[in-house]
């Protein structure tokens, strides 16, 4: 475990020292760990780790690395014996992607009861949640969790407990956008983001990082 730590470590330094986007490697998609998520059925942590696994193999395969959303109906089941889709997936660029561009995703957030939303982000700086993340999870009442992977295969995920409160979450949001210059840079942005996942307990929100 602590050579693994020590690996991880090591790759993120090695990815910081470079200006440019980082490539999708093999090793990399096998690397995504499977997670005990908070707030989720244990019979659905293989499925969300081969999911994020996807999410790599179509960046790589597909979309030269650059950013890949994949939207999941934890109601697949009842979905499939319905002969309706129950996976979308939306191919963005280098620096974003919106996940509902997908048709089938779209349907999914609209009408599935519990949606998780997979999101590839291969900055250069590896960086986790952006606050439009955070502002898609607080928008859509479906979405029960997001995933963050990184184009080195570490994941990052928060996710709506029992206790989740949109009004709290709201007003965390704002918060964090206010206190700093209303978010109107990268630096700004990133630090509103980070603001909220350090304080989304408040609203019910979990927050874990690997």
């Amino acid at each position: 475990m602590k050579h693994q730590k020590k690996e991880h470590l090591k790759d993120i330094e090695m990815a910081k020292k470079r200006n440019h986007k980082i490539m999708i490697t093999d090793e990399a998609i096998r690397k995504v760990p499977r997670i005990k998520y908070k707030n989720i059925p244990k019979s659905e942590y293989n499925t969300i780790r081969e999911l994020a696994r996807n999410v790599l193999r179509i960046s790589k395969d597909e979309n030269n690395s650059n950013e890949v959303a994949i939207t999941y109906g934890m109601d697949s089941v009842e979905r499939i014996k319905k002969g309706e889709e129950y996976i979308g997936v939306a191919l963005g660029s280098e620096h974003g992607v919106d996940p509902i561009s997908s048709t089938i995703a779209y349907h999914l957030v609209s009408a599935a009861e519990d949606c998780i939303v997979i999101v590839l982000h291969n900055h250069p700086s590896l960086s986790d949640f952006s606050l439009s993340d955070v502002q898609f999870l607080i928008r859509y009442a479906s979405v029960k969790m997001m995933v963050v992977v990184t184009n080195l295969g570490s994941i990052s995920y928060l996710v709506k407990g029992k206790g989740y409160a949109y009004d709290k979450a709201v007003t965390l949001f704002n918060e964090a956008v206010s206190a700093n210059n209303a978010a109107n840079d990268l630096k700004g942005l990133q630090k509103a983001a980070d603001h909220f996942l350090k304080n989304c307990y408040i609203a019910g929100i979990d927050y874990d990082n690997r």
